[in-house]
């Protein structure tokens, strides 16, 4: 696959928020993030503080630490941060739309943290995830991604990416659950059954939910397994 970005020394998604985190004020200024329905997200300056103080040095260690790889391939198409992730010994391997440099770093923490979970790592990495397993997990690294990807957008006005505004989204309105099984489709069949049995109705209300934020029914963006190896195998 071309365009295959081997992330040492410099690399765009680190400079552009490093660069900002370098220059600025000591309060951090996050503005309201609004999608084009009317549905706004207005994130707290504290809340952000908090997530670029995790953020930065985790940064430095994907960029530097000598003992793992994470590496990012352009596909044409929208993807989320799961889609094509490949686990192999110290390396991770995810695709991005190749137009998509300011998703850049979210993809990055994404295979960073499932990375550290195959190397038995993460909790190193993520403080508060020891013991957690399966769809837990999963869950726990989407809420910092989504995170990070907030910050990106409401303090160093990053350029919108859909299939990430659409995590944010679903998690700033408590739907973040129905979003994962909805672009992760059968990867987790127990919970799911057992989140369908407890919340009947739910998965309408999320639907109704999403065609008024984002006018679809549901995530735009989820690709067949086929697809998702013809996008690793080809490329751009």
């Amino acid at each position: 696959m071309s365009c295959q970005r081997h992330l040492r020394g410099s690399c765009l998604a680190l400079s552009l928020l490093l660069a900002g985190c370098a220059s600025q004020a000591p309060a951090l200024m996050p503005r309201s993030i609004v999608v084009y329905s009317g549905e706004r997200i207005q994130p707290e300056t504290a809340r952000m503080e908090e997530v670029e103080a995790w953020l930065t040095p985790e940064l430095d260690r994907i960029n530097l630490d000598p003992a793992f790889l994470i590496r990012l391939s352009a596909v044409r198409e929208e993807v989320y941060p799961w889609d094509g992730l490949e686990i192999v010994a110290d390396t991770a391997d995810l695709v991005l739309t190749d137009t998509a440099a300011d998703a850049e770093t979210p993809f990055l923490v994404y295979g960073y943290l499932r990375l550290m979970d195959a190397r038995g790592a993460l909790v190193e990495a993520y403080p508060g995830t020891e013991g957690l397993t399966g769809y837990v997990l999963e869950r726990a690294i989407l809420e910092r991604v989504a995170e990070v990807w907030l910050l990106g957008r409401s303090v160093f006005d990053t350029q919108p990416y859909a299939p990430l505004d659409e995590l944010i989204y679903a998690r700033e309105f408590g739907y973040l659950d129905d979003f994962i099984f909805a672009t992760q489709p059968d990867r987790f069949p127990g919970e799911e059954d057992a989140y369908r049995a407890e919340n009947p109705g739910r998965e309408e209300e999320f639907r109704t939910w999403f065609r008024n934020t984002f006018g679809s029914d549901g995530p735009r963006f989820i690709r067949a397994p086929d697809e998702q190896s013809e996008s690793a195998d080809g490329g751009v």
